[in-house]
């Protein structure tokens, strides 16, 4: 998978998130793109400066 293709999976799975009251706060969506970013290993060499 393309790095694009992971950041649209991320960002589809965040809001599907949000929409469905999974994430209800601002705290809890910060934390939760951390967290996917940490753990996708397509992304997580891409994150880091």
């Amino acid at each position: 998978m393309g790095e694009q293709e992971a950041y649209k999976r991320l960002l589809k799975k965040v809001i599907d998130d949000t929409e469905n009251d999974k994430i209800q706060s601002t705290d809890e969506l910060i934390q939760k793109l951390i967290t996917e970013l940490t753990t996708n290993s397509v992304l997580r060499g891409h994150t880091q400066s």
